[in-house]
């Protein structure tokens, strides 16, 4: 190639890495994903360093853990001390565009750094129906096309709006790009255009004009016997999330079986249509000829729970259902069909992008650059491979959910306790901020007593994240209106 490869990290918000043909028989086709990992690496043990949005792309943007930036918790903010990936690459010459997903990596938080253009469509589209959208749809034809696919195919929570101003982009560019896009495609709410629904629920029935849905809910049913569709419904919007899940872990009865089965066949669902709308973009870069000069890199920032541990949904634990992401590498120089068992954190992609693309990450990262010819070029150790993962999540209050007075205090206090994990091939060993102390064996789930292993283990978790748990402070920055309603649509708040 005559000029720097472009790179476009796409991370797929709350995907499971068990979600995808490529990692699991069981799981819905995806085509797509499975063509882009044919074309280059799966790693197969990629963990997240933490089990919601903002401390997972905290580490991504600048490839430390949320103990070393503080960017942990539900709102945290990005110190200027921090060198963000946008940075490095807008410093190096390349056009950057940032497609967030959920509200919370907002460029209050810091996280739009080193954009051109962050492109933040809770804040650029007007709330569905008011007097600002009847404008917006006289006026934007981004808006005007949303509302097309919204009436002939249901809502699809902006992900085609966001791949269209992607692909704007790239098609504009004049010097090498750097683009990332979070998508909320798998995020709650379970809801995705009706032939994708239908296909894993013959049973759901709804209205002919999918515009409807939007302003007459009870059109939509699902015709069955042993689920109770008020709470099903609900659980499936999202709203209220944390209350659900903090109901669930109370009783383990809160949804039932068969509610859970519904919740992860819609689930499945938005995985596919997921794959459907990717390979749209794939197909296109293919067909302007710019895949073969792009670095693909496809992640999660975390996973989802439907039950499993007593919970749903996410945050707050540090389950293998949570930070076990998928994590696939595509584009120049990298080897195409392989599959690599080793250990890798979300860290390391911030080094593994600048290496190859030829820009020097940051001394202070601690990640390693996961396709270096020489060991040395990585951070983290000089290690060929790391051996350990590392994760961790904020001390929370969450006194103020609706759910917290009908709950024990045992669970209130499961919520909001901080933990920090660290996980080798064979064993977990799990600190919390109330002292208490946990040991497992990853190979078979159960928790395990070995005094030896859990001090060298203990030795390198604080070496790595420290003694301290960080907080999470109160926020008493305003939301926008547009941020509100995309906090509210994604159950973050009550």
């Amino acid at each position: 190639m005559d000029s720097p490869p472009n790179v476009l990290l796409v991370v797929c918000d709350t995907l499971r890495v068990d979600a995808l043909s490529r990692y699991a028989d069981d799981a819905p086709p995806t085509p797509n994903l499975d063509r882009l990992a044919a074309e280059g690496t799966t790693f197969e043990n990629a963990f997240a360093v933490g089990s919601w949005t903002p401390p997972s792309h905290g580490a991504l943007f600048t490839g430390r853990y949320p103990s070393e930036t503080g960017f942990a918790g539900a709102w945290p903010s990005l110190s200027d001390d921090e060198t963000t990936m946008a940075e490095r690459f807008r410093d190096a010459g390349y056009d950057t565009i940032g497609i967030p997903g959920p509200s919370k990596m907002g460029s209050p938080v810091g996280l739009d750094r080193g954009f051109d253009e962050y492109y933040e469509v809770y804040e650029e589209m007007a709330k569905r129906p008011s007097l600002r959208y009847l404008g917006q749809l006289l006026t934007d034809e981004f808006v005007r096309r949303d509302f097309a696919r919204l009436a002939t195919r249901g809502n699809d929570y902006y992900t085609e709006i966001k791949l269209e101003k992607l692909r704007r982009f790239v098609a504009e560019a004049d010097a090498p790009w750097f683009a990332m896009a979070n998508l909320t495609t798998v995020h709650a709410p379970y809801w995705v255009p009706k032939p994708y629904m239908r296909e894993e629920t013959p049973e759901l029935r709804r209205p002919f004009f999918p515009l409807l849905e939007e302003f007459r809910p009870s059109a939509v049913r699902l015709d069955r016997d042993d689920v109770r569709p008020e709470r099903l419904f609900a659980a499936a919007d999202g709203a209220s999330a944390t209350s659900i899940a903090m109901r669930q872990y109370e009783t383990g009865e809160y949804l039932t079986d068969a509610e859970l089965s519904v919740l992860r066949a819609w689930y499945r669902a938005c995985v596919r249509y997921l794959d459907a709308r990717l390979g749209d973009l794939f197909d296109w870069l293919d067909e302007t000829g710019r895949r073969e000069e792009t670095h693909v890199v496809l992640t999660s920032d975390h996973g989802e729970c439907f039950g499993e541990h007593g919970t749903m949904y996410h945050g707050y634990f540090l389950h293998d259902e949570l930070l076990h992401v998928p994590l696939v590498v595509s584009g120049p120089e990298v080897p195409a069909g392989e599959r690599r068992s080793d250990l890798v954190s979300l860290v390391d992609v911030f080094d593994t992008v600048c290496d190859l693309s030829g820009i020097s990450a940051p001394e202070a990262t601690s990640g390693r650059a996961l396709f270096a010819r020489d060991a040395d070029d990585g951070n983290e150790s000089n290690d060929d491979e790391r051996n350990a993962v590392f994760a961790e999540t904020a001390v929370m209050d969450e006194r103020d959910r609706e759910a917290a007075a009908e709950v024990s205090r045992e669970t209130l206090s499961a919520f909001e306790t901080g933990k920090k994990s660290i996980q080798t091939a064979t064993h977990r060993l799990e600190r919390r901020s109330d002292g208490s102390e946990r040991l497992y064996d990853v190979r078979t789930g159960e928790e395990t007593d070995d005094p030896a292993l859990a001090d060298s283990l203990r030795e390198r978790l604080v070496g790595t994240l420290g003694e301290e748990f960080v907080v999470d402070g109160e926020d008493e920055r305003e939301y926008s209106a547009g941020v509100e309603r995309n906090l509210r649509e994604l159950g973050y708040l009550d």
